[in-house]
């Protein structure tokens, strides 16, 4: 809720706020169902990323160590932004229709991915439309590489859980201000047209007071989602490992 919303309405109130300002629909009742707007595309932006992030960011990194003289960890760092980036774009389409959803964008009646694709070519807005997926891309790319390089590192020194959970926070951090950037070309309907990558990270650092300032408005809400992918990877290394030692223990 925090990165797609503009900086003259920076997010603010805490928890309270925010469940109220989620929850509320046109009529201002509190509703439930209003928190599962965009379920349908989070879920199928899910299974496109995480589901094959681990075994094409293990296929790009033999494939480096293979044809370069990098070390493990390097050929991590390289070859996760390259899986990165593929399962970014593949995925952008799934995680705008989710965008639109959860921040009730009026679209024109446009729903689905394909829909989506649709109305943005038809209108003339094909090329913004791969500046998103690009976009996308460029952030997952960041985040993969940072997240397996990391947990290369750190998996010397932790174990499974704690090194997924630091890895995802050291990814959420570096990736954040262009997941913010992605997120805000996201709340643009398909219809409409956004500038390139660079000109929407410099509009978000412009016409602050000072750099300071410009940081803590692009960072907002950084804690949070920090916290949340480091909960959520700890438990994926650690049923993981589980997981794993059960299978070969029956096989």
């Amino acid at each position: 809720r925090m990165q797609p919303t503009s900086p003259a309405t920076l997010w603010s109130g805490g928890i309270r706020t925010a469940v109220g300002a989620i929850g509320r629909g046109p009529d201002g009742a509190l509703k439930p169902v209003h928190f599962l707007n965009g379920l349908s595309p989070a879920i199928q932006q899910k299974m496109v990323t995480r589901a094959p992030m681990f075994l094409l960011s293990e296929l790009s990194t033999q494939l480096v160590e293979a044809t370069t003289t990098l070390s493990r960890t390097e050929a991590c760092f390289v070859g996760s932004f390259g899986s990165g980036f593929v399962t970014g774009n593949v995925a952008s389409l799934a995680e705008y229709c989710k965008v639109m959803r959860s921040q009730r964008v009026d679209t024109g009646g446009v729903f689905g991915v394909s829909a989506t694709a649709r109305a943005a070519i038809s209108s003339g807005q094909g090329l913004s439309l791969a500046r998103r997926m690009r976009s996308a891309g460029l952030r997952n790319g960041i985040f993969d590489s940072t997240f397996f390089g990391m947990q290369n590192v750190l998996s010397q020194h932790l174990g499974s859980g704690w090194s997924y959970a630091g890895s995802a926070a050291a990814a959420v951090t570096l990736d954040y201000s262009v997941d913010v950037v992605v997120k805000r070309m996201m709340v643009v309907p398909p219809q409409q047209a956004v500038d390139p990558l660079w000109k929407s990270m410099r509009r978000l650092l412009t016409g602050h007071k000072t750099i300071f300032h410009a940081i803590a408005t692009v960072h907002a809400g950084l804690s949070a989602k920090a916290v949340e992918f480091s909960v959520s990877y700890f438990v994926t290394g650690t049923a993981g490992v589980h997981i794993a030692t059960m299978l070969r223990a029956c096989f």
